[in-house]
């Protein structure tokens, strides 16, 4: 397999080209289309989206998809790939490149990368902004003919420029293990509202840090004297009398062809991640511009317009100019959508249909599950089902929004949910795989992992307790699978990583100080003041990855020395009646309790073991009876912070799960996330609407669900 580029500097961030091939592919079997590429790409055979990929892959890898052709007929395959070229935490900031082989049925070669040719895709808008802190760019385009016919074999229309395809280095090769996603068609049907809009000139958008950031060393970005277009800024200026929900009178077809801006609201029912697919036909002698503004939620009833693209910190627009025609449109990058406002804010346009093509596993019901016999359970169940499918295309994410990156410590519970969904853990094995090939970053301590990966280290961040939970996760996933082969090749970045902590012991052998991101939870517990000095709920962590290790490298000290921490940390953190956050060294240099109690440290004792519901009976009768999604927290316990998602909801269900409390479990999972799956259908990072509301984590909660009913004391309500 050979790689080829188009004639342009290989660093030049955020450039799009097109790669074609027209070829006779011979009868027999079932011939191939072998792709590897960076950053992303998409494939169309005869005109037909074939494929969306690729697979993410360690610094100095690629991952190989394969597509089927139909044998026996001429083909015309079709390439679109985007280099982003910046740091960011959905992929590495490598080389672009495009490589592909056609295989026949029997194995022999048709044609390869060198036998395609190659066009810039100018009809991209290059200098723009940052899409989010982690991810890319916008997308925003200038359309003068619908590149349909070009994708199927005929000329290049205007915005294609013929390009030199040269030779460049090609990563080193690695099979894709999850199913290629299969792209499937989602109608939006009618809109819930339309009518005209306004513009608010004065407005602006919110200073967001991917824009704030730009020309800050180690964050790559144009600045914004550099853009050509800033379609956040057209977002941020529409209003619009129609937003209160009210379907207003809307006239005809001529009304929406003459001119005058409107804004069409769609709802698809639940949230679905995807690329938007408009078709469009634009009018009048100078076409028309487009908006697509969406979201996962709708904006509030006393919005300005519908839906606002920069809750919770990101920019969700995307922006086409259209000549005067018809357009078939489809987004490039995979976004998470509910609702979607279409604005027609100049020219004129009709939009004939809005649709999402999804981009997900399409192994999520490869596991049959039985219904669990409760509307209300089977609801979050299938909101799980969709939160996994959406976070686990190719590797275990977060989220498919914001970042659609593979960190640490989500990806051991949706670990869980790929077992449940799809009955093996392909996705979790490219996952950790990434990660038993990622080479040391210079910006990290020497044994410090990436917090998500594959990634770059942006600004230096990184989160160490995360790691520890990489440790438990690769301890699991071999119990799990029986595979020892990802182990083996992650095995010699244990002891450097554990030498870093080690580091960090004081004379009670409890980690102090522990630089970086110390995350616990999104909540009080995550408070400065809280991790600061020594953090009890990071040392109980850090006593399990020991013994973790432990069974990973076959050394009993590490046990010896886990338990040791776990018992230290237990009597040192024990005020009486709860376990405190954290104890901080006076001006003598005493440790001292700092008064800080959260509900979630109380989990983390538990979880890990340093108390149990028979060490401290009465802790933990109060946790199950007084705490859980019914507490009020400004009545009861107000001086104990509440947790949030992640982990605490989860810790304290799996918890009663362990300890005998299935029926509990199945009443407090309705309290939490009954809630969630009725309002975007799947499951969120906070407990609140609020962030991400797909969160890859969250999914786990089906395995919870399923564990609790297999149960013999479960019974549903």
């Amino acid at each position: 397999m050979n790689a080829i580029w188009i004639d342009s500097p290989s660093d030049a961030m955020n450039i799009a080209a097109a790669f074609r091939l027209s070829a006779e592919i011979p009868s027999g079997g079932a011939p191939v289309i072998r792709v590897a590429a960076a950053d992303f790409y998409r494939l169309w055979i005869d005109g037909r989206l074939a494929a969306h990929g690729p697979a993410r892959a360690a610094h100095g890898f690629a991952r190989v998809d394969e597509i089927h052709i139909p044998p026996g007929r001429r083909a015309t395959i079709f390439a679109e790939v985007q280099s982003v070229r910046v740091p960011c935490f959905d992929g590495v900031d490598q080389p672009p490149f495009f490589a592909a082989e056609v295989v026949a049925g029997d194995g022999s070669l048709v044609a390869s990368s060198s036998d395609f040719e190659a066009w810039r895709d100018e009809t991209l808008v290059q200098r723009v902004r940052r899409y989010s802190y982690q991810r890319g760019f916008v997308e925003s385009r200038r359309v003068a003919t619908d590149p349909a016919a070009f994708r199927a074999g005929g000329a290049a229309p205007e915005g294609w420029r013929r390009a030199t395809a040269v030779p460049c280095a090609l990563p080193r090769l690695l099979p894709r293990s999850t199913s290629l996603p299969a792209l499937s068609f989602h109608d939006a049907g009618a809109p819930v509202a339309e009518g005209p809009i306004a513009f608010d000139m004065a407005a602006e958008p919110p200073a967001l840090r991917s824009v704030t950031l730009a020309g800050t060393p180690g964050f790559r970005a144009f600045a914004p004297s550099e853009w050509e277009d800033d379609s956040a800024r057209d977002a941020a200026r529409l209003v619009w009398d129609a937003a209160s929900g009210e379907k207003p009178s809307a006239g005809g077809a001529d009304d929406k062809r003459s001119g005058a801006p409107r804004a069409a609201l769609y709802n698809f029912g639940r949230t679905i991640t995807g690329f938007i697919s408009l078709r469009v036909r634009a009018g009048g002698p100078a076409g028309a511009t487009i908006l697509a503004l969406y979201d996962e939620i709708r904006a509030p009833e006393n919005a300005k317009f519908p839906v606002d693209p920069f809750r919770a910190g990101w920019s969700r627009v995307l922006k086409w100019r259209l000549a005067p025609g018809a357009h078939d449109l489809l987004s490039f990058h995979p976004a998470s959508v509910r609702f979607a406002a279409i604005a027609v804010i100049e020219g004129a346009a009709e939009i004939e249909r809005v649709g999402l093509v999804d981009f997900e596993n399409p192994d999520k019901d490869r596991a049959a599950l039985p219904p669990t016999g409760d509307a209300t359970l089977d609801a979050i169940v299938r909101a799980a089902r969709e939160t996994f499918a959406q976070n686990s295309v190719d590797l275990l994410t977060d989220c498919p929004s914001r970042e659609r990156a593979g960190w640490l410590f989500d990806s051991m519970f949706t670990g869980r949910s790929e077992a449940l969904f799809t009955g093996r853990n392909t996705a979790e094995r490219d996952f950790l795989e990434n990660y038993a090939l990622c080479p040391e970053f210079p910006t990290l301590p020497r044994g410090m992992l990436p917090m998500c990966y594959p990634s770059e280290v942006v600004l230096g961040e990184f989160l160490p307790n995360w790691t520890l939970w990489w440790i438990l996760e690769l301890a699991q996933y071999r119990a799990r699978t029986g595979d020892d082969s990802i182990v083996e090749a992650s095995r010699s970045k244990i002891p450097p990583l554990l030498d870093w902590f080690a580091a960090l012991e004081n004379s009670d052998g409890l980690v102090e100080n522990e630089p970086g991101w110390v995350f616990v939870e999104w909540s009080a517990c995550n408070d400065k003041d809280h991790v600061s000095g020594v953090n009890f709920p990071t040392n109980f962590l850090y006593a399990a990855a020991l013994e973790a290790a432990a069974k990973l490298l076959g050394r009993r000290d590490l046990a010896e020395k886990g338990a040791a921490v776990r018992a230290t940390a237990a009597r040192l953190s024990w005020n009486g009646q709860w376990f405190e956050d954290n104890a901080v060294r006076d001006d003598a240099g005493v440790l001292r309790l700092q008064g800080h109690v959260t509900e979630t440290g109380q989990y983390y004792a538990f979880y890990f073991g340093a108390a149990t519901p028979q060490t401290n009976q009465a802790l933990w009768e109060t946790l199950r009876e007084k705490f859980g999604p019914a507490r009020d927290a400004s009545r009861v316990f107000p001086s104990i912070s509440p947790s949030n998602a992640i982990p605490g909801a989860f810790m304290r269900l799996e918890l009663l799960l362990r300890h005998g409390h299935p029926g509990q479990v199945l009443d407090e999972c309705r309290g939490f996330f009954a809630p969630m799956a009725a309002l975007t259908g799947t499951l969120w990072e906070h407990l609140g609407a609020k962030a991400s509301m797909d969160h890859g984590f969250a999914s786990s909660a089906a395995w919870l669900i399923h564990r609790a009913l297999s149960s013999p004391a479960a019974t549903p309500q």
